[in-house]
């Protein structure tokens, strides 16, 4: 028998959203993209004993439970139109189309229940295949999956690694194996390189006066994993108790949003003097393939928790921690994403 190689591994999740939890993404609306990191979503079936239980005359097990199924994911990737777009309409919750082919346009921002928002992000399905076939050695999809949230890294240097997205999902529990999915044709990505970027935080332009290092910008959605274990959630087979339970929903929990940077430090630079006096502005991140494939992410309200003194290869910088703010008119952040695929999130 043959060796199965890692690379052999690929990856499909729903460009469209499920139209519940429970119904999994048509062929029709999966996309196949590439990715960075190897590890797959296993599921995990929890399962528990009677070892604790009375009246068996002994202190051993004798019998196990499956209790409950969990699936969790991660996806690494160089940062691309595409999935900016994926993640900020799936993290974020909150969708906005506009726009025509060529240049569709997804403005993004979080839910708010407060406004008569949904308290579940959008789902989708989430497929591995590794020789899907007669002789597949997996072919499976986690059907009702949510964003946990994403991060971007924007470093120097060259190469495609200077801009990256890392995306955390976690799903209900349920599988369908096999997947019934053929996979479609890879989607072509235009990645958004970290020379493109356009970097204003709290007034200062970082790009303009060449003193930005590196950034990371992330958001949290924290969701509610036990919660949705609610009495009538379901079964992996449903009516079938015996197969250990799934959650019937994911919703979000204490949202928060993260905002780091490292700047070169020089007579001029402003980072301690707002950290004292607790400055607030806005932070605009921008990164461009072209007139019709961007993402400018922006952070309505920041204040600096901490800036510190340091070097990095030798040069004296400062690594600043910004705190979000929510602001009252315009809320905690918004995310415009361009790209050329339509009815993401749809």
């Amino acid at each position: 028998m043959s060796t199965t190689r890692m690379q052999e591994v690929l990856i499909g999740f729903g460009k469209g959203k499920q139209t519940d939890i429970a119904t999994a993404n048509l062929v029709a609306n999966v996309w196949q993209l590439k990715k960075l990191n190897a590890a797959l979503a296993n599921p995990k079936l929890n399962t528990e004993n009677d070892a604790e239980e009375y009246g068996k005359g002994h202190e051993f097990a004798t019998t196990t439970f499956k209790t409950s199924w969990d699936i969790t994911g991660q996806i690494e990737k160089y940062l691309s139109a595409e999935i900016a777009a994926w993640a900020m309409c799936f993290g974020l919750g909150k969708v906005v189309k506009s726009g025509t082919t060529p240049n569709w346009i997804y403005t993004c921002t979080p839910l708010f229940p407060a406004a008569g928002d949904a308290t579940e992000l959008p789902y989708f399905s989430f497929i591995e295949q590794i020789r899907p076939g007669g002789s597949a050695v997996i072919d499976r999809m986690a059907v009702g999956c949510a964003v946990e949230g994403w991060t971007i890294n924007i470093g120097s240097g060259p190469g495609r690694s200077n801009s990256k997205i890392t995306i955390e999902f976690a799903g209900a529990g349920m599988l369908t194996e096999p997947s019934g999915i053929t996979m479609p044709a890879a989607t072509l990505e235009k990645l958004l390189p970290s020379a493109s970027l356009a970097l204003s935080i709290n007034g200062v332009d970082y790009v303009t006066s060449k003193n930005i290092v590196s950034l990371e910008s992330s958001w949290k959605n924290n969701l509610r994993m036990d919660a949705g274990f609610f009495p009538g959630s379901g079964f992996q087979t449903p009516a079938d108790a015996t197969t250990g339970a799934i959650r019937g929903r994911l919703e979000f929990g204490n949202r928060h949003g993260t905002l780091k940077f490292v700047a070169r430090f020089d007579s001029a630079s402003t980072e301690l003097t707002k950290l004292k006096a607790q400055t607030t502005g806005t932070a605009v991140i921008t990164l461009t393939f072209d007139t019709n494939n961007s993402l400018a992410i922006t952070w309505q309200k920041v204040a600096f928790a901490t800036a510190e003194v340091g070097e990095t290869d030798g040069i004296v910088t400062v690594a600043v921690d910004a705190t979000p703010l929510y602001h009252a008119t315009n809320g905690v952040i918004s995310a415009v994403a361009k790209c050329n695929v339509d009815a993401i999130c749809s």
